[in-house]
């Protein structure tokens, strides 16, 4: 009997879409997010607040509001508290989306700043690095994977995601 090494809290899935940057995922075996200047996110004594914060200095720092930052900061914190080794992770593509397991802990690259993917995480991409049509997947799912969020959490949707990678 085949043992499985992730526990029950990797039961969890993550929608993570950097536009353009699919093939270079792929390819370097990673998934990484934008707003690389925002620098010192990994730091685990930093709140959600101070991470706003971080991003309203670097990002919008004229802006009265912190709407804009607040966005940002919730895809931060999905990417580097929430999401965690074991967890499945799908980066939509024109026509469906790949998906792979998150096999590392997010780290900063900074030689990766001005192709602004410096905040990355190993992965190891299932279905041989093919496609999964969406069409293999329930209606919640795919408009989940047509939103223009830049992490999303889908653990809702885990078994539909499972059913969608074994029929692929």
């Amino acid at each position: 009997m085949e043992t499985n090494i992730y526990t029950a809290s990797a039961r969890k899935a993550f929608i993570v879409r950097v536009s353009g940057k699919e093939e270079k995922m792929l390819t370097e075996n990673e998934i990484m997010i934008g707003w690389s200047k925002a620098e010192g996110l990994l730091n685990e004594k930093l709140t959600k607040e101070d991470f706003r914060e971080i991003v309203q200095k670097e990002y919008f720092p004229k802006e009265d509001t912190k709407r804009r930052a607040g966005q940002i900061t919730g895809d931060f914190w999905r990417f580097i508290r929430e999401m965690g080794e074991g967890n499945y992770v799908l980066v939509p593509a024109e026509g469906g989306f790949y998906i792979g397991r998150v096999i590392g802990p997010a780290y900063y690259n900074e030689m990766k700043i001005f192709s602004d993917t410096a905040y990355r995480r190993k992965v190891e991409w299932l279905n041989d690095k093919k496609i999964i049509s969406i069409d293999m997947t329930t209606e919640e799912l795919q408009k989940k994977l047509k939103s223009l969020q830049q992490v999303l959490d889908v653990t809702d949707l885990y078994i539909e995601i499972e059913f969608a990678l074994r029929h692929a």
